[in-house]
């Protein structure tokens, strides 16, 4: 259970648009067209001018299997998360990397894909190939993440590495590292390799913010931009695998830094796009991101798996209410039909419910829900 404060009257609105169930998965299928779904959308119509790309179908199998553990019948997320790990097994290079865009008619744009796209590849296939409800696609995840892991050296930006150690943590230790518990065991020949992967990554992630981290501005960089809150969630859900109490304590302490920033008066106001939020300036409000809300569900319901302490539940419940208009504008950006618009301005909104937007929103929808439906349930492995 989460605590008296969590059900108060603030707050009950979005447990009860939770309640254990899956999100709809509606504008998610009309995202997904021919080879995978698309990147864009004008309002609720698909655009496919520019195409498909790994990211963004990355993230749709994780929010498609995370959904399909909450209702293993949901038609919509098994459409959804068949094509785009079918997109995924595509984009696999021969030498195990991957490209990242794909044009409307298939063809790939790029000769190798991204850093991001590579992690947030990881991050999806390490919590796939233990957690997902289909056994062919823990085969599947299984079989990428293993070509994958022979490429973690090209992985040197922050966020990337912070994606990679969240999916090898989850394959590591699902019951305890992951938003869902293992249905599967590991592969015996993949244990050590990630392990290993593992323990080397989340080592760079700590160093690089101890040498970084000031009182007073608790962090990896001198701007807090984009994708901020999984860089702690990496330390927090390595410190669960790998059972290390160092990565735990800076993992709680940059949270608390930026949760200092972004959740004040349980309210959570991202840092926006329009101007980032540099040391010693002004912060920037507006354009709100999705992906900051979805980010900040997942590093709270992190802090509470590690700690135990269920006063972060309420805080992953705050967070996860900016989709319901507990933001600074009041403004609900989520549709009926599970879409989300794309950026919350200042007295209004971006009509257009994009991928990364809508994935965003069943995200954070079916995490919030399997971790509130686990209650206390005892991690399996």
């Amino acid at each position: 259970m989460i605590t008296q404060r969590a059900t108060a009257p603030a707050l009950q609105p979005y447990l009860d648009c939770i309640a254990g169930l899956p999100p709809s998965f509606g504008h998610a299928c009309r995202l997904t067209h021919e080879h995978g779904m698309v990147q864009f959308a004008l309002e609720d119509r698909i655009h496919l001018e520019h195409g498909y790309c790994l990211d963004d179908n990355a993230r749709a199998f994780l929010a498609a299997l995370l959904s399909l553990r909450l209702n293993p019948d949901l038609e919509g997320a098994r459409y959804v998360g068949e094509a785009a790990l079918t997109l995924v097994e595509r984009c696999r290079r021969e030498d195990g990397r991957f490209h990242n865009l794909m044009a409307e008619d298939g063809a790939f744009l790029d000769e190798v894909g991204s850093q991001e796209s590579l992690g947030r590849t990881i991050w999806a296939c390490g919590i796939g190939a233990r957690c997902a409800p289909l056994p062919d696609w823990r085969e599947r995840a299984s079989h990428i993440l293993a070509g994958a892991l022979a490429h973690l050296s090209d992985l040197t930006e922050l966020r990337p590495k912070a994606y990679a150690v969240l999916g090898l943590a989850a394959a590591l230790r699902p019951g305890h590292a992951s938003p869902a518990a293992a249905i599967a065991p590991m592969e015996p020949n993949l244990e050590a390799p990630i392990r290993d992967a593992l323990g080397s990554l989340a080592q760079d992630l700590l160093r690089r913010y101890e040498r970084a981290a000031e009182p007073g501005w608790e962090w990896w960089e001198r701007t807090l931009t984009w994708g901020n809150a999984r860089l702690p969630e990496a330390l927090l859900r390595a410190s669960a695998a790998l059972e290390n109490p160092e990565l735990l304590a800076d993992g709680l302490r940059s949270l608390e830094f930026l949760a200092g920033v972004t959740q004040m008066n349980d309210i959570f106001i991202p840092i926006g796009n329009d101007g980032w939020y540099e040391r010693g300036k002004a912060r920037a409000v507006h354009d709100q991101q999705p992906i900051e809300a979805c980010g900040m569900v997942d590093v709270w319901i992190a802090a509470a798996k590690a700690t135990g302490q269920m006063r972060y539940a309420t805080r992953a419940l705050e967070a996860f209410g900016w989709f319901f208009g507990q933001n600074t504008e009041r403004i609900v950006m989520v549709t009926e039909s599970g879409g989300c618009q794309d950026g919350l301005e200042s007295a209004s909104f971006n009509a257009n419910l994009g991928a990364e937007s809508t994935l965003s929103y069943l995200h954070a929808h079916a995490a919030m829900a399997l971790f509130l439906k686990a209650g206390a349930a005892p991690a399996r492995d």
